[in-house]
């Protein structure tokens, strides 16, 4: 067994290689995690010597699952030579030789984008979150709905052939949340918000991912903490694995020492 950095209340960080430290780990039901974008961050690893498709997707793929486990993975685009490098291609070989699936791809509505001519292209305003799983699970609702109370209107669904079919909506009202779209529409944060970690994790937006599926959270690429903070804020357990040393002191900063409460 690995010997935790930090344990308390509910949430535990492994200070260490995640390769190392996954295979002591029981399942857990929910992974939120945002890795190094490709070959651009070095860890703890001499120069050079961190290789994306050697670290990253052999320890996503080895992660122990419940059976309704769900892995939520953020990563952005990188542009080599001119064009867009899918990096994440051997990341959705490695999980589907392990079982795993690409369940959903949705898309980080990061606002509005930063300023530049972009070197020719549109401003990056976006990036992504893989959706890998095994079985499918109900989606918590946690988004706010803004027609709530009014008389639902919608009333069919069209099909291929352009008929329509009944959805049984109409004259119902409208509920208070309903399950997350397709579209993730969050600011992201500056790097100076989470004690000069080089690639902030936004709270809110780990917050949405924390509150999209139940159970206990993995980060196994924690940086500053914010997937820990974010479980711990809504009374979640949560473990965490960073390499670099230095995010771990910033993430147990970050935590601080209050009691949560997780019922029986």
């Amino acid at each position: 067994m690995v010997t935790p950095y930090y344990d308390h209340a509910g949430i535990t960080i492994y200070h260490g290689d995640c390769r190392d430290v996954l295979s002591s780990l029981s399942a857990v039901d929910l992974v939120v995690t945002s890795p190094p974008y490709g070959n651009q961050r070095d860890y703890s690893f001499k120069a050079g010597e961190f290789v994306w498709d050697e670290v990253v997707p052999p320890a996503l793929s080895s992660i122990k699952l419940n059976e309704f486990g769900q892995v939520l993975v953020n990563l952005g685009l990188i542009h080599r030579d001119g064009e867009v490098v899918e990096y994440w291609e051997s990341l959705k070989r490695s999980m589907r030789q392990n079982g795993h699936r690409l369940f959903g791809w949705y898309v980080w509505d990061q606002g509005f984008g930063l300023p530049g001519d972009g070197q020719g292209r549109f401003g990056p305003s976006h990036e992504f979150v893989f959706h890998f799983n095994r079985r499918a699970t109900k989606p918590n609702k946690h988004v706010a709905c803004r027609s709530f109370g009014r008389e639902a209107s919608g009333t069919s669904q069209r099909s291929k052939d352009g008929s329509t079919s009944e959805l049984g909506c109409l004259g119902e009202e409208i509920q208070p949340f309903k399950i997350p779209d397709s579209v993730i529409r969050i600011n992201r944060e500056m790097a100076r918000n989470v004690g000069g970690h080089p690639a902030p994790f936004p709270y809110s937006f780990a917050t949405f991912l924390v509150l999209s599926f139940p159970g206990t959270v993995l980060d196994p690429f924690m940086g500053g903490g914010t997937t820990l903070f974010a479980a711990k804020e809504n009374n979640r357990r949560a473990i965490g694995i960073e390499i670099e040393e230095r995010y771990c002191e910033i993430a147990v900063k970050r935590l601080g020492q209050e009691v949560m409460d997780f019922g029986d």
